[in-house]
């Protein structure tokens, strides 16, 4: 079978991280960092359809490997390809060089923050660096994206996280995430958050929010807040929640090996070939017909709900609450009674 064109790149720069986070995904492994070479053969995989595409520096933690770090931004600037780049981070080892490199080379930055630090400190750990790094970015003048990831261990503190973030004027979106069935989350430790504790503090996080941006000069957007806005409009088609679905995106493991997303790296079922020689074809039907199904006769977004994580389900279970239903519809009530009131 021909190539598919990669509009979504994954790079796990390495498999080694500075935290012990209480539902990684990845599994657990030596930490081996990726060779240039490795990265190299992935962005001209990517960049060789002439089509626009993302390039997304993981792991692990990135920040481990600055050196590559540069040597992926230099890579992808001095090509000239139609790429963006962004960084996922904890922001624990961020410093003022490193934020040198990602301005000169145009890599954003996306930290991970799970609430305030004391919950950050529970569930992540070190939660003073990564609010250090906050800070260091918010005086870098650099625009940056939180990714939350949504727990019955910080499902009651969605309102102390935005308004915590708020203090920090380089934020500008916070995206939330439920946790992915895979590696420490099964073990029991921190668990998906309910439904009930998800509507109540959904509708918390969005008066909070609400409050926060009519003082602040640049708004706090929250992700799944705009997806359901956009879906309720209905002045857009509905589009495949990410480009997984479609088959266009690759995720790399430091050892050339390819999945679909990166969190599906180390699970040898998900396993689509090397860089040098995809399996094509296992890579665009390895979601095919995964789709987000709860109420949808009874939910106001049928027909046009903004969709979630093709991965996270197929890691879920029967018994696995729909977190992202009770999300997308406690948005929808909202927005409604906002409208009429």
């Amino acid at each position: 079978m021909t190539a598919h064109p990669i509009r979504y790149l994954v790079l796990w720069l390495t498999t080694a991280c500075n935290l012990r986070c209480a539902y990684c995904y990845r599994g657990e492994e030596p930490p081996t960092a990726m060779p240039l070479d490795v990265a190299q053969a992935a962005l001209r995989l990517a960049g060789a359809s002439g089509l626009p595409f993302h390039v997304q520096l993981a792991g692990g933690e990135p920040t481990l490997e600055p050196g590559l770090v540069e040597d992926v931004g230099r890579l992808v600037r001095s090509a000239a390809w139609p790429a963006t780049v962004a960084m996922q981070t904890n922001g624990v080892l961020l410093d003022a060089r490193l934020l040198a490199v990602c301005k000169r080379c145009g890599i954003d930055i996306n930290v991970s923050i799970d609430g305030p630090p004391p919950v950050q400190e529970r569930i992540r750990g070190n939660a003073k660096d990564s609010f250090r790094g906050l800070d260091l970015l918010s005086r870098s003048e650099m625009q940056v994206r939180v990714t939350t990831v949504l727990s019955d261990a910080n499902a009651g503190h969605l309102d102390e996280l935005v308004l915590c973030l708020a203090a920090f004027p380089c934020i500008r979106g916070v995206a939330v995430n439920p946790l992915v069935r895979k590696g420490r989350a099964l073990t029991g430790a921190v668990g998906e958050a309910s439904p009930a504790a998800v509507r109540n503090n959904v509708r918390r996080m969005l008066e909070m929010l609400r409050q926060i941006n009519r003082l602040r000069a640049a708004p706090i957007h929250w992700r799944e807040h705009n997806g359901v806005c956009r879906s309720l409009r209905g002045d857009s088609p509905i589009r495949a929640y990410c480009h997984a679905c479609r088959g266009e995106s690759l995720a790399v493991h430091p050892d050339g090996t390819v999945y679909p997303c990166g969190q599906t790296i180390g699970d040898p079922i998900k396993a689509s070939g090397k860089v040098d020689c995809v399996d094509w074809t296992k890579l665009k039907t390895m979601f095919q017909g995964v789709r987000l199904q709860g109420n949808c006769g009874e939910c106001a977004l049928d027909g046009r709900c903004p969709g979630d994580c093709p991965s996270r389900l197929q890691y879920g279970d029967a018994t696995s609450p729909k977190v992202m239903c009770t999300v997308y519809e406690t948005i929808a009530e909202w927005i409604a009674e906002k409208e009429t009131s």
